[in-house]
């Protein structure tokens, strides 16, 4: 058999004199992590749950101080200074109109209610004449009156033997000069005061139709007149002085 012989590859040429590749820099040894003992696991435990349960004291304390807060704003905006309960006794007086007034001669109603502190306040056939004013916080012929009325009592004072009796009704927080307690003490109002409750059952038995409203009545509790709108405060002194008189 004839052999069949073939080409030699040339060998390759190799670089002289390249040095060898560097060896990569050798890795800095890790530190050794101490190993933690069961003692030392339970009292990092420990530390981490007095953490979280100082920082669940420190929330729950802000909750209970936010929800005090929003009650006592929650009571504060349901509060009214309207009597919550009065006592009327006796018949209703026929509503107030100027002209011929048919409750003249009646007997008013009797009332018993608070002042604005809570004491008691009522209105009684003890004895004494009574002339009543009804007034309304919001009402602006009310507000004058207050104020022309009290600068007469301070520079007059009031006769002994009838008493000035006004009565704070109508009273509404979604009106003007609310509440009444404050607007009255800003005036330094001296008559004591009756306060009515929130549906006025003390102006709707005294028949009140105006502001501001006066009934005048003697001892025994007799309508000797009604009358309505602001009024010069010398013609209401000289009804009282009327009143003492007998």
């Amino acid at each position: 058999m004839a052999r069949t012989e073939g080409k030699r590859q040339a060998p390759r040429n190799r670089p002289e004199n390249v040095p060898p590749p560097a060896a990569p820099p050798a890795r800095p040894d890790r530190p050794q992590r101490p190993r933690r003992s069961p003692s030392d696991d339970r009292a990092a435990k420990v530390r981490k749950g007095v953490i979280i349960g100082a920082a669940g004291l420190v929330v729950l304390a802000a909750v209970v101080f936010l929800s005090a807060q929003l009650a006592t704003e929650d009571a504060t905006a349901t509060t009214t200074v309207a009597a919550d309960e009065v006592t009327v006794r006796g018949d209703r007086l026929p509503g107030f109109a100027p002209g011929e007034d048919a409750a003249l001669g009646m007997t008013a109603p009797e009332v018993e209610s608070v002042d604005f502190s809570g004491a008691p306040s009522n209105i009684l056939h003890d004895g004494t004449p009574k002339l009543i004013i009804f007034l309304a916080h919001w009402c602006p012929h009310c507000q004058r009156e207050v104020t022309t009325m009290q600068n007469w009592i301070n520079q007059n004072g009031l006769p002994e033997g009838a008493e000035f009796v006004s009565v704070a009704t109508s009273i509404d927080r979604a009106r003007p000069n609310y509440p009444p307690d404050e607007w009255l003490q800003r005036e330094g109002w001296t008559p004591r005061v009756v306060v009515d409750d929130a549906s006025s059952d003390i102006g709707v038995a005294y028949g009140l139709s105006a502001f501001p409203y006066y009934v005048m009545i003697d001892g025994a509790g007799t309508v000797l007149q009604r009358f309505g709108g602001e009024q010069d405060p010398a013609v209401v002194g000289g009804l009282l002085t009327s009143l003492a008189s007998g």
